[in-house]
């Protein structure tokens, strides 16, 4: 039968998606395994793994048993299916369903992002210890009786729990009893991260200025917004904690037990949307190094989920971390411009560089080895990219269900007037971070011309709702950091009325702006390092 998907070296997807269990997180994976199985460039014997980040095990359990009906109803009962049947009974053979789902794969791992600490313990444990996946489980994500069907212990002869899942052919019970847990799987790679996770912060809205804005002009107030009213200031707990506390091995002390040492503040925006997933992903530079195939001399891919939104104005270097700002969400996601576009600009290598050096990591220090190819190591820079969902209904902003249902039917309206940017769904927001994960890497450096002419991804659709991937302006750098003499008109739908051309001096000053936040942010990443004493654990 050959080796299982995770230990063989190609043909196969690695993608680890953060904030699976919900919103764009979860749309993000069902869209992937959707895109993956009908992409006439999947080749039919090519395995997606995906590595589903919660954070709770709770959550883990339900979102993979979500993923799995989700997957099921694909397989059987889609219109993929049906063509996938169609196409059998014409070769004279039968469409299984299974061999189907028995290729697409699903992990799951916890971490709390605002918790730096298990940041670093979920990339020490993805790039050299192993991870797995539950049994199916209830529809609340609980664990199923001893014998239930979906689980390892199940059997035909062992009477069935009524909580047992339905078998009923086509029910929900059905579609989830299926999938086995997995454990102590190993990663050789990492081929993508998809980073969802976030948080707004925002706390209400101003109501005059949003009834104005939306009877002046509704597409531009609700694409662009200016009525949120965010909450400034907030920082993230203490991270670090004496060891003289830590009473023996393997105990936690009390709360109040705790001493607590002088540390920096962190703003947890910032920490959320930014900082935790920047740690991460440098820590992963193990597994994003390792190509996909010895031929390929490209990297993993670290796919940033940004924004529409943010202005310059946005984000103050003195206040990278937006604890002084009355919009942090907008700062962050401005940060996120920033890094993701000069990532690679020859100006700006030399204090990015060595975030993509996969030698200079903690996990790197404690790894098994260096994955190798006829006894000679192989590597390659992992590359960075950017995205944005567009505009779409979501509980990240808290608006009571009825003024949510208004915002929506708002919404729809504002694309049939002309705006690209309201996907209004989060499945079809995940339109573009999907895109960027699938295409193949060579083809996607092609398009960018090897980070000299990075674009921002974002997801869009016409005025009935059709999909598709847009290039989207950045203020400073525009389309793709050229200076063009026109716009024209196709772009010009999705761009702000008081959107400029980009010109020479803008766009020397945003390689310049990008060049200090990443040297401020590699700063405070080798601050956090001896603050929490990560190398001590290795020495």
């Amino acid at each position: 039968m050959g080796l299982p998907p995770w230990e063989t070296s190609d043909s196969q997807l690695f993608a680890l998606i953060t904030g699976a269990n919900s919103g764009l997180g979860y749309s993000t994976a069902a869209r992937l395994i959707d895109e993956f199985l009908i992409s006439p460039a999947t080749p039919p014997n090519k395995h997606l793994v995906l590595i589903l980040c919660t954070r709770s095990p709770l959550k883990t359990r339900f979102t993979i048993s979500r993923l799995r009906a989700h997957l099921r109803t694909q397989a059987e009962y889609s219109e993929f299916a049906t063509r996938q049947r169609n196409k059998a009974k014409a070769q004279g053979a039968a469409y299984n369903w299974m061999d189907t789902v028995q290729r697409v794969h699903f992990l799951g791992v916890e971490v709390d992002l605002c918790e730096l600490r298990s940041v670093y313990a979920l990339a020490d444990r993805l790039v050299n210890g192993t991870v797995g996946s539950p049994d199916a489980t209830t529809i609340d994500g609980l664990r199923l009786p001893h014998g239930s069907p979906g689980t390892q212990s199940f059997s035909e002869d062992i009477q069935q729990h009524p909580w047992a899942l339905s078998q009923k052919p086509g029910s929900v019970g059905m579609q989830r009893s299926w999938g086995w847990g997995l454990s102590g799987i190993r990663l050789p790679r990492l081929d993508a991260i998809i980073m969802c996770a976030g948080t707004g912060a925002w706390i209400g809205v101003d109501w005059l200025l949003a009834i104005r804005c939306v009877l002046t002009d509704l597409k531009e107030a609700l694409t662009y917004p200016l009525f949120k009213i965010a909450r400034s200031g907030a920082v993230v707990k203490c991270q670090s904690i004496s060891k003289s506390t830590v009473q023996h091995e393997g105990t936690q002390p009390l709360l109040s037990e705790q001493e607590k040492l002088d540390e920096p503040p962190l703003g947890e925006v910032f920490c959320s949307n930014v900082f935790g997933h920047y740690i991460l992903a440098h820590e992963l530079t193990p597994l994003l190094s390792r190509p996909a195939s010895p031929s390929s001399s490209v990297g993993g891919k670290i796919i940033w989920v940004g924004s529409v939104e943010p202005l310059p104005e946005h984000l103050s270097l003195d206040d990278m971390q937006g604890l002084k700002t009355l919009a942090p969400y907008e700062s962050s996601k401005r940060l996120i411009d920033l890094l993701a576009i000069t990532s690679d600009l020859p100006s700006v290598r030399r204090v990015a560089d060595p975030y993509f050096d996969s030698s200079k990591t903690v996990t790197a220090s404690k790894s098994r080895g260096e994955h190798q190819e006829n006894g000679k190591t192989t590597s390659a820079k992992p590359k960075m990219y950017v995205t944005h969902p567009g505009v779409f209904v979501s509980d990240i902003f808290p608006l009571h269900v009825i003024l949510s249902t208004i915002f929506l039917w708002l919404a729809f309206v504002a694309r049939w007037l002309g705006s690209p940017w309201h996907t209004i769904y989060p499945y079809e927001g995940a339109c573009s971070p999907v895109w960027v994960a699938l295409l193949d890497p060579e083809e996607l450096e092609r398009m960018e011309e090897h980070g000299q002419k990075k674009f921002k991804w974002g997801s869009a659709t016409d005025f009935r709702g059709a999909e598709r991937v847009m290039k989207t302006e950045v203020v400073g750098w525009g389309w793709n950091g050229e200076i063009e003499s026109s716009v024209d008109e196709a772009r010009r739908k999705g761009r702000r009325k008081t959107a400029v051309d980009l010109t020479k001096e803008d766009r020397e000053e945003f390689e310049i702006i990008g060049g200090k936040c990443w040297a401020k942010i590699e700063e405070l990443r080798k601050e956090w390092e001896g603050i929490l004493g990560v190398w001590d654990e290795v020495k």
